[in-house]
């Protein structure tokens, strides 16, 4: 009797789902019982597999060297089922390179937002060096995988004759003027019309990441439009891809062979921003501001209009101090 209570505690402390199986001996002048340990599955992903499947997919195929390579991964409910919670850290995406190497690495499920039923978001090829040549992407979930999707990287001439930086002002001794401007300049030295949104605004966002040179403050956000934006230009139109289609509908810039765009950002209205999230004490700052350009590089149909839009890159990062 004392046996069998023990079999049950031990069984117990070890954690494992088993069942207990009396056997009575075939030897019918020994009586006893013995143990036989059953195992039963107590795996969640076993019991309740997800109505879901992996999503990649991508807007255009062929992208120039030097642009920030963009594609959407997602998880895609089949039934609209809550996905269950076990499965959100099983997403991977694999990227063969064109010289045949290839990583694999991480995706995390989105804290934002309702997600328990599906998700899609912006992916790129990550911090590696872009090459020239053929990528090769498979996006993974819940030990799913989605059909190869293929990009080309091209070294594409005119996108050197685009230059596009941002430039701040500067007190005396070298450091950002805190009642400067951060410029957006852009020069055209292609032979065709580029366009693009207007930045700042909701479809082109410029980001501002803001830290303490001793790391006691952080703060990242977007740049607030009041300020220079002018409200009654503002579109309710959004889109996930600028297009030649959309540019008449949102506030979007043109800019002509030969020309120059400027636009100006108030270093004082981030700073204000981020007042709102945490007191700015004394001491020595590092401001970055940060954009994606979405370009249109001459009209419809015509020779570039597989690579648009181009998304350009822009960032610059700057020191100041505070005194008081």
């Amino acid at each position: 009797m004392y046996g069998w209570l023990i079999c049950l505690i031990c069984l117990a402390l070890l954690g494992d789902s088993r069942a207990l199986v009396m056997q009575e001996a075939t030897n019918p002048d020994v009586r006893w019982f013995g143990f036989s340990l059953l195992r039963v599955t107590n795996n969640p992903q076993a019991q309740r597999q997800p109505d879901a499947v992996p999503m990649l997919r991508l807007d255009k195929s062929r992208f120039a060297l030097g642009e920030s390579v963009f594609f959407w991964v997602g998880v895609e409910s089949k039934s609209g089922a809550i996905i269950p919670r076990e499965y959100q850290d099983t997403c991977r995406l694999t990227i063969t390179r064109p010289d045949g190497t290839n990583k694999t690495e991480p995706v995390s499920w989105p804290i934002d937002g309702s997600t328990d039923r599906g998700w899609r978001g912006g992916y790129g090829l990550g911090p590696d060096k872009a090459q020239p040549g053929r990528y090769t992407l498979v996006f993974e979930f819940a030990g799913q995988r989605t059909l190869p999707a293929t990009l080309v990287i091209e070294d594409v001439p005119i996108l050197r004759r685009i230059k596009a930086e941002f430039v701040f002002s500067r007190t005396s001794d070298g450091f950002a003027s805190h009642d400067g401007n951060v410029t957006l300049i852009i020069n055209n030295w292609s032979d065709h019309v580029l366009r693009f949104p207007r930045p700042g605004d909701d479809n082109s966002l410029v980001s501002v990441s803001l830290f303490k040179s001793d790391r006691s403050y952080r703060s990242d956000f977007f740049y607030p439009a009041v300020g220079f934006r002018d409200p009654d230009k503002r579109s309710d139109t959004s889109f996930d891809t600028f297009a030649w289609d959309i540019a008449s509908k949102v506030p979007s810039v043109t800019i002509r062979p030969g020309e120059t765009y400027r636009q100006a950002f108030p270093l004082r209205a981030a700073l204000e921003e981020a007042k709102k999230h945490s007191f700015l004490g004394p001491g020595r700052y590092h401001i970055t501001f940060t954009a994606t350009l979405q370009v249109l590089i001459g009209e419809k149909d015509e020779k570039w209009s597989e690579f648009c839009p181009v998304r350009i890159p822009v960032a610059a990062a700057e020191a100041f101090v505070i005194t008081r």
